[in-house]
């Protein structure tokens, strides 16, 4: 090769570093810009990643969901994108991931929200492989109370899973991901009866959707994301989903159509098994968020905590009366929470409501 080509190949090399540093160059100053300090990698999709990011503004940890325009579906872009936007500005609920701001630039959109420390409840199940009764209601009943919200003011979720729920710094449940979300679905009012607004939208994965959407015929979303959060429930108790055949759909009807079946490896109680059985049916048959709080194993009392020896603990140590923050930090739990580490256990809520109502609050 002549001195004159390897120039010229040479500017053409200096030139393509060149533009791949402008194209990385934006990204970088829109976000310090705006106070944002990008760190690690989180999470990946197919046309988006999650960074974990530092906000100067808040002077805290956010997680920033970068979408790129170019790798992203026109229906992505133009229908599921802003309507994603347009909801999670108008939601606040504590079991539901916070929405901070929304940055567009000509290459991409940056979705900046509350960052989940703890990770999703699929990590959690991979790790520990399930998860005990008492722990899946915990999270179970937070669940429940974001999936009633949400339908209260009219939005369903449409692809509620084990991914799309993580937990905050205290194990707090946060339903995320409203990609596939809906507004404006509440019923309407026909005479003296309740009008569904039905869906043709056929979203979500295999495994968690409802008979309905595998059927692919007009469905009530809300009655879809109540399947759903069985799904997970199973899911949680028994450490596999309850229908596992995502990539034959004939099957998965016939599966699904059947019902769950308990594995024998991995026992739950008669109540737990009834509320799943209760989720897991027919549409017209399937139980609602109000009947599953009436349900009898989300009203049994918590048997597997010892409160005389948490009260014990916290005599011997006079740092948990004088600075409830200092229990919160270390967990030092009852023997239940203590396997478990999170702040779910009833006895850990009694500490965390009494200190909340004394003169220190947190």
């Amino acid at each position: 090769m002549s001195s004159r080509a390897e120039a010229g190949q040479s500017a053409l090399q200096q030139k393509q570093l060149g533009e791949e540093d402008n194209q990385n160059r934006p990204r970088e100053s829109v976000l310090e810009n705006n106070g944002y300090l990008l760190q690690e990698t989180v999470g990946t999709g197919a046309f988006s990643n999650v960074k974990r990011a530092y906000s100067k503004t808040a002077n805290q940890t956010v997680a920033i969901k970068i979408i790129s325009k170019q790798k992203a579906t026109k229906d992505v872009l133009n229908k599921f994108l802003p309507r994603e936007i347009d909801l999670v500005r108008g939601l606040r609920h504590t079991n539901l991931i916070r929405f901070f701001e929304c940055i567009e630039t000509t290459m991409r959109f940056y979705i900046v929200m509350e960052y989940a420390e703890n990770g999703s409840l699929l990590q959690l199940i991979r790790k520990e492989k399930s998860l005990s009764e008492e722990r899946a209601k915990s999270y179970f009943k937070q669940l429940i109370d974001a999936v009633e919200y949400i339908h209260s003011v009219g939005v369903v979720h449409r692809d509620i899973k084990c991914e799309n729920i993580v937990f905050d710094q205290r194990f707090t449940l946060k339903l995320i991901d409203f990609g596939f979300a809906r507004g404006n679905m509440k019923p309407l009012v026909s005479g003296e009866k309740m009008k569904p607004i039905l869906s043709k939208t056929f979203c979500g994965s295999h495994a968690y959707a409802s008979p309905e959407i595998l059927k692919s015929i007009p469905y009530q979303p809300q009655l879809s994301d109540i399947w759903a959060v069985g799904v997970v429930l199973y899911t949680m108790v028994f450490g596999r989903l309850p229908f596992a055949n995502e990539n034959n759909v004939s099957l998965l009807i016939k599966q699904v159509s059947a019902g769950p079946k308990f594995p024998k490896d991995r026992g739950a109680s008669d109540n737990c098994k009834d509320l799943i059985l209760k989720i897991l049916r027919p549409v017209n048959l399937r139980i609602s968020v109000e009947e599953m709080r009436n349900h009898a194993w989300l009203n049994e009392p918590h048997s597997n905590c010892d409160d005389s020896e948490f009260e014990k603990k916290m005599k011997l140590d006079p740092t948990l009366e004088e600075n409830p923050d200092e229990h919160i930090r270390k967990l030092i739990h009852c023997k239940f929470c203590k396997e478990n580490k999170d702040l779910q256990c009833t006895t850990v809520q009694k500490l965390y409501n009494r200190k909340k109502a004394g003169p220190k609050k947190f």
